[in-house]
């Protein structure tokens, strides 16, 4: 009888770990609604860029080219005197020289002996006139303007034409750091040697200064009239580098560092500008990374829970691509999720469709409603799981959901759908 049970158990068992339940990684693309859209809808837009530096550079510049201008010009002159002076030079000296010359060796005995120096004349030194150095002084870096606005500014959803087009346009301030300092800071490292451990102190080098460079954009339609202007404080705000700390003191050459960061901060600040904008008047093809539940099962019990992965992931991939086609396929998920549904029992853990696949259902057909921006449906549902007991993972997942269909729906009614 023992034996007997003994197997009855083992058989439950394999019963309950014949399905396992799998979240796998989903990454899509889909377009996000604009919170701001522009009514009547434009089409077109262009886009551009400028610095404000660049007034200030050309000031500095234009100073610089005066001052080596005058430079030149007083070299010229000097140049063109200096025969005169050398000729004046020798003349004096030779005057001084013969007058000497007709003065009595006592004399010049008595007068060296009087003023205590020799009185014999000396010609006058002439310098060789030289141009004056005018150092090159330090702008902010000009850019190919037109080249970074093709790259980094670009409106989702519109059309790159001029015709009745939106002007999209960002102004830089220039990239401003402070000056670097190297720091130190003390780390306690070990060592072993002939199995003997030491820890002794350690000082290690970095280098560390701030930086920003502020930004605006401006929005307007065909007629130059604003729709927004924003310069945004997070690209106001400094921010502090601090290089890989080290043993050995860093260079103080900081003019490769400096440009290093320059270009990085301008790469993100334009990303940042770019979402900003888009976010507002953009259809922007925005990633989503996510996950999607399946059914593990040595047999085809699941089959049914598993189509329905394969076609939600086949529309979840194609959505921006091929939009219908992609909802086709999520329509089709939504109807073999929901059916399975229909077998859902939550208190029988030894149900096909048990608590645990029912609630995975429930997110997958949360997302899929998420992809065809259904918020009447995936409310129902998460109302559906606020009424259920289920582990902290989930209900940290159900609150993430909550707020993404909260700016879904905003968004929704902004677009008038």
């Amino acid at each position: 009888m023992r034996k007997i049970n003994l197997l009855l158990v083992l058989i439950t068992v394999t019963t309950a770990l014949g399905q396992n339940l799998k979240s796998e990684d989903l990454r899509y693309n889909y377009i996000k609604l604009p919170t701001n859209p522009i009514q009547p809808r434009v089409l077109n837009y262009l886009s551009s860029m400028s610095s404000s530096s660049d007034e200030e550079n050309a000031k500095i510049m234009a100073q610089y080219e005066k001052d080596m201008a005058q430079a030149e010009a007083d070299y010229q002159r000097e140049m063109s005197e200096y025969p005169a002076k050398l000729k004046a030079a020798d003349e004096k000296y030779e005057k001084e020289l013969a007058a000497y010359n007709d003065k009595s060796l006592a004399k010049k005995i008595l007068e060296k002996q009087l003023l205590n120096e020799n009185t014999k004349p000396v010609k006058d030194y002439v310098p060789q006139p030289y141009r004056k150095n005018v150092s090159k002084p330090n702008v902010k870096t000009s850019y190919d303007y037109p080249s970074l606005a093709a790259t980094y500014l670009k409106l989702d959803g519109y059309n790159k034409l001029s015709d009745n087009a939106l002007s999209y346009h960002v102004n830089m301030q220039g990239f401003e750091h402070s000056q670097p300092s190297v720091k130190t800071e003390v780390r306690k490292e070990a060592t072993r040697v002939n199995n003997v451990s030491t820890t002794a102190d350690v000082t290690y080098y970095y280098v560390e200064f701030t930086y920003r460079n502020p930004m605006s954009v401006r929005v307007a339609n065909s007629l130059d009239q604003e729709i927004f202007f924003v310069a945004p404080t997070e690209l106001s705000d400094f921010k502090t580098y601090k290089s890989t700390a080290s043993k050995t003191y860093p260079s103080t050459d900081y003019i490769a560092l400096f440009k290093t960061v320059e270009d990085k901060v301008l790469k993100e600040n334009l990303t940042f500008i770019n979402h900003l904008v888009n976010d507002k008047i953009g259809y922007e093809v925005t990633l989503r990374e996510t996950s999607l539940d399946y059914v593990k099962s040595k047999g085809d019990e699941y089959s049914d829970f598993n189509e329905a992965y394969n076609n939600a992931e086949a529309g979840f991939k194609t959505l921006v691509t091929n939009e219908e086609t992609a909802k086709s396929k999520l329509k089709m998920a939504i109807d073999q999720w929901t059916k399975i549904l229909g077998e859902s029992d939550l208190t029988n853990k030894k149900a096909r469709i048990d608590k645990d696949i029912t609630v995975a259902i429930y997110f997958n057909l949360i997302e899929c409603h998420f992809a065809l921006r259904n918020v009447a449906e995936a409310e129902a549902i998460l109302s559906a799981l606020e009424r259920m007991d289920i582990p902290n993972r989930d209900k940290k997942l159900k609150e993430k959901y909550i707020t993404l269909f909260l700016d879904l729906a905003g968004r929704k009614t902004a677009n008038g759908i």
